[in-house]
Order: C-alpha cells, then sequence, then structure tokens
C-alpha cells in the first residue's frame, strides 16, 4: 500500500512540474487542483491536515462540494440541520451546514485556492417537485416530468440567482458549476419553455417533427432512433439558453466579487462527438468557449469513457490526449482548458493505479500547460506523506521527466 500511495505521488508530482515545460504562459490562471467530493475529516483540525496534505502533493486548488442532494455523503465534520440543501448561508434552499467560511479560511491558510463546486438544475430546492421541468416519452408518446429543475420556469431562474449572488459573498476564488446544467434529448417541452423557444425562435417545435422514429431496446425501454430535420435548431437553441443562463449566474455572482472566475462543466461527447454532445445534453464546446467563461471544464474520465465507448483503457487513454489537443486548439489558452481526470473507477470503486495515471499524463502532456482536476479526491491519494523535496532529491534533471522514465 505504502509503494502504491507513494507511486501516486510521484505522478501528481509529476502533473504539478512537467507539463508546465512544455507549453508559453497564457492569459488563464492554469490550476491544479483537488475536486472533493467527500473528506472523512469528523472535525475541522483533520480537514486542516488535508489541505496540507494537497498542497505537499503541489495541488493548489481544492475543488469543494457546495450542495447536498439526497443521496450524497453529508461531511462528517457537520452537524446537519437538513438533509439535503446547500452548505453555505442563504434563504433560496435548505442549509444544510454554513460552514463555507470555515473550509475557505482553512484552505487558504493551506495555501490553496478554494472553487465551490454548485448544482444548477438538480439543485434540492423545497418547491422541487412542482418546479420540474417536462419531457416527451418515446414510449407512451406523452409528456412527462423530469427529475431536473425548468430552467424556463421564472422562479427557478430567479431562485439559482439568488443562490449564486449569496455563494459569491464568501472568500472564494472561483465557481465550478455542476454538470447538471444540461437538457436531455427529449427535455424542453414544459409550458415555460414552448413560451421561451416561441419568443427567442418565433416556432414551436412538437415532438412529432422532432423525434420521427422510437426503438425498444434489449432493456425494454423505448429510445428515439431517428432525429427530426427540425432537431438540431431546437438543441442548439436550447444550448444558446443554457449558455446565457449559466452567463446570468456568473454575473450575479460579479456584482457581489468582481472577476470572480467561472467554469462550466462539460461532458466529454463535446469533443469526442459533438452532434452527440449537443443532441443529448444541449452542449456544445465552441460554443462555450465563445461565451468567454474562465475555464470550460472537461471529464474526461478515461475509465467511464472505456465502459461507455467500450474500448479498452489505453485507447480511451489515448482519446483523452486527443480531446486535450483539440480542446485547446478551440480556446487557444492551455490554462482555460480544465481536463477533469478520473481516479477512482466509478463502477469498481477501485482506485486507479499509479501506472493508469502517468498514462494519461503522458497522453495530454502534448496539449501545453493544461489546468488539471483530479477526481474524486479521497483518502489513497490524501494519505500520501512524502514530500516534494524528497522526490526532487531522489531525481536528476528535471524531477517530472525521471518520474516518467522510471
Amino acid at each position: 500500500m505504502k509503494l502504491l500511495r507513494n507511486g501516486i505521488f510521484l505522478i501528481l508530482v509529476m502533473a504539478m512540474s512537467f507539463l508546465a515545460a512544455v507549453a508559453p504562459s497564457s492569459a488563464a490562471s492554469r490550476i491544479r487542483a483537488a475536486q472533493v467530493s467527500y473528506l472523512p475529516s469528523r472535525n475541522y483540525p483533520q480537514v486542516a491536515a488535508e489541505f496540507a496534505r494537497m498542497r505537499r502533493m503541489g495541488l493548489d486548488t481544492v475543488i469543494l462540494r457546495v450542495f447536498q442532494r439526497p443521496g450524497d455523503r453529508v461531511y462528517p465534520f457537520v452537524e446537519a440541520r437538513a438533509s439535503s440543501g446547500v452548505y453555505f448561508a442563504t434563504d433560496a434552499a435548505p442549509v444544510v451546514a454554513d460552514v463555507l467560511g470555515s473550509l475557505t479560511a482553512l484552505a487558504h491558510a493551506a495555501g490553496l485556492k478554494v472553487f465551490a463546486w454548485m448544482t444548477t438544475l438538480s439543485t434540492p430546492l423545497t418547491e422541487n417537485g412542482a418546479w420540474h421541468g417536462r419531457r416527451f416519452d418515446p414510449g407512451s408518446g406523452s409528456i412527462m416530468p423530469c427529475k431536473a429543475l425548468d430552467p424556463f420556469r421564472s422562479e427557478v431562474r430567479q431562485r439559482l440567482l439568488d443562490l449564486f449572488r449569496d455563494l459569491a459573498r464568501y472568500d472564494i476564488d472561483g465557481v465550478l458549476l455542476q454538470d447538471d446544467l444540461v437538457l436531455r434529448q427529449t427535455e424542453g417541452f414544459s409550458s415555460a419553455a414552448l413560451a421561451a423557444c416561441l419568443r427567442d425562435t418565433g416556432r414551436l417545435f412538437s415532438p412529432r417533427e422532432l423525434f420521427c422514429k422510437v426503438r425498444r431496446g434489449e432493456d425494454g425501454r423505448v429510445y428515439v432512433s431517428q432525429l427530426g430535420e427540425s432537431f438540431q435548431e431546437w438543441a442548439a437553441w436550447k444550448n444558446r439558453y443554457l449558455l446565457k443562463l449559466a452567463a446570468d449566474f456568473r454575473d450575479v455572482a460579479r456584482r457581489v466579487r468582481p472577476d470572480l472566475p467561472f467554469a462550466v462543466n462539460l461532458p466529454y461527447e463535446v469533443l469526442t462527438a459533438p452532434d452527440h454532445g449537443l443532441a443529448w445534453f444541449s452542449q456544445d464546446f465552441d460554443r462555450a468557449v465563445e461565451a468567454d467563461f474562465e475555464y470550460i471544464a472537461i471529464m474526461a474520465y478515461h475509465r467511464q469513457m472505456s465502459a461507455e465507448l467500450s474500448l479498452p483503457v489505453e485507447q480511451a487513454i489515448a482519446k483523452v490526449g486527443e480531446m486535450a489537443v483539440s480542446g485547446v486548439r478551440c480556446t487557444r489558452d492551455p490554462a482555460r482548458l480544465l481536463l477533469k481526470l478520473q481516479t477512482r473507477d466509478f463502477v469498481s470503486a477501485r482506485d486507479v493505479a499509479p501506472g493508469e495515471l502517468r498514462d494519461i499524463l503522458c497522453a495530454v502532456k502534448g496539449a501545453g500547460d493544461l489546468s488539471l482536476a483530479f477526481f474524486p479526491y479521497h483518502a489513497a491519494l490524501g494519505a500520501m506523506t512524502a514530500n516534494r523535496v524528497a522526490w526532487k532529491a531522489r531525481s536528476s534533471g528535471n524531477p517530472a521527466r525521471a518520474g516518467l522514465l522510471e
């Protein structure tokens, strides 16, 4: 176990140092981040120790989950006042515990920047059930409620704006939007959505013209098998609407904290299969770049890609490298591309081996000095006690290059 932890540590040190040597300086501030979905710490001194470990590993940013949805693990160092909600003071959602200020102070004391990782359309609001969106159900041919909030409802929009305004009152260094700011293929049929579409495009799109054919899958569910000619126009409109909403979140936050950086969080398909990214999630990489957010975060999760695309892990890793190159080509700024790398298999819950992490970093190095986030940050990464000074003492020349060759 000690060898495994030391191996992962060396890989992370490599990420912090050698990528910086292969690209020119850029306008965006390059970050190396731990994205935290859960911390096992039972009290604030243990949290402080965890943050200190992150800094010793060469990380400069911690991305903290500040939301609590049903099923999410509650941070053990808090006394929860609600089963779901947020971890900062607000009247716009239930407050589980107001701990963001304390966590931010501890992270800053350890030399880390803090990005607040916040939900949008999956935010647990008290009126959640009444504010769901609507989707077309290809099995029954009817319009059904969605699990997600309806971004077209004025009440939902205002409540989310209030949340981001209150979030910006804290001494945070940035915001990462959760990957829930999406409208899936058959979503967008509430009365508010139809009215917004008519206002923006001058027309209404019916399910019959958008979804030409359906089929029943092996799992018994009915899927759309052929899209209509109008679908692309409808999906592009939904994308524009979501990006405008994300910009509104940023703008209301900046009225409190001017120049607060925002990162939009996009699925890997926006780079590997842009048509699918737009059709399945109403997300488009090029349009996100044009929207001028400080960071474009890509969930470049190689194990997930391997499973979903039926690829060997090695080929999925190579695809991550291709994504890095194409993403930088569009952003024209390596640091602006925040590549999120997978450190644990989401199905088996096993940690990714050090050699596998090394292979990923080798795959992306040609893209330049990217911003990187390791997700999820977990005990096996945080428990390492080796330090960068010792690593450099063992290496000759460039410590990161030595790590690659060993």
